[in-house]
């Protein structure tokens, strides 16, 4: 037990050093927690010290929590549904609430009562809007429709906070249980993610988007010597690249060149279209004398 508790920490401490040297503007005191409904209702249920284990996987950083109106609202929501079912004893559709066990209702509030007493929270005015989601024609919803399939409105506030700019510009960790919606922000780069294993806190490590987008990043600034060069400096070096290239090729067409006549002048093969004779050997004009045997007389 201690030594997988020494390898998750190990693990956050690589995961906080990519971030730090690849998106320093994510890791700066205090972090910025968002939850979401699904991972706050995880907590209550399994009766987890957010503040003590979030502090700990932060290396005892300081941070702030954070929830969207949303996400209040879509739990309050979801308190009332689960009352309504008990009362009733008759099931509704199936949800995130029905993943909760019993007394899913007292969980639902208390999950709310803590984003209103503990986070500081995001107002739906504050939360931007991009072209794939906003509008309110037919043709604006069906883009929606198809680019949130299985989201809440809480998941789209949170996807939208969390993916501005490309690349998480306002430095939110999202904290969450909702598969879908992790698979989405895990396509997206520099977006860390923070979930529940039963009563265990982990951060995952960067996902793939994060990395490749990394090597992308570090490859211009390869090309560009480290990122000092303007863009008429490396114009310069390119056309500098070409002429070196360029006397590079003659100067082997040159060297193949007096080869091919030093082939020439020595076994008389064809050079520009003419010959060159070659050098007659040297022939015995008649045999040796010393290796012939006597005439007898």
């Amino acid at each position: 037990q201690v030594t997988m508790r020494h390898g998750r920490a190990k693990s956050s401490r690589r995961t906080l050093q990519f971030y730090r040297l690849n998106a320093p503007h994510i890791v700066k005191s205090p972090y910025k927690i968002l939850l979401d409904g699904t991972f706050l209702a995880a907590s209550i249920r399994n009766k987890v010290p957010l503040h003590d284990r979030f502090s700990k996987t932060l290396q005892h950083a300081e941070f702030t929590f954070y929830v969207t109106r949303s996400t209040l609202v879509e739990l309050g929501n979801l308190a009332e549904e689960a009352e309504k079912v008990n009362k009733s004893g008759v099931r509704g559709k199936r949800n995130h609430a029905t993943n909760l066990g019993e007394d899913v209702e007292a969980i639902l509030r208390m999950a709310r009562q803590f984003g209103l007493d503990e986070c500081e929270i995001i107002e739906s005015d504050d939360i931007p809007h991009d072209a794939s989601t906003e509008g309110n024609g037919e043709s604006s919803k069906k883009k929606k429709n198809k680019a949130f399939k299985d989201f809440s409105d809480a998941s789209i506030d949170i996807f939208r906070l969390s993916t501005v700019g490309g690349k998480n510009n306002f430095s939110y960790f999202v904290a969450t249980q909702d598969d879908a919606l992790s698979d989405a922000l895990r396509s997206m780069p520099y977006v860390p993610l923070f979930r529940l294993g039963r009563a265990v806190l982990l951060l995952e490590s960067p996902s793939a988007a994060s990395r490749k987008f990394t090597s992308g990043i570090e490859q211009d600034k390869l090309a560009s010597a480290g990122g000092l060069m303007t863009l008429e400096e490396r114009r310069i070096v390119d056309v500098l690249k070409k002429k070196e290239k360029v006397k590079l090729q003659e100067k082997v067409k040159e060297e193949e060149k007096k080869a091919k006549k030093r082939d020439a002048e020595q076994f008389g093969v064809s050079f520009g279209g003419a010959f060159t004779q070659r050098k007659e050997s040297k022939r015995a004009k008649g045999p040796n004398p010393l290796s012939c045997k006597k005439r007898k007389v």
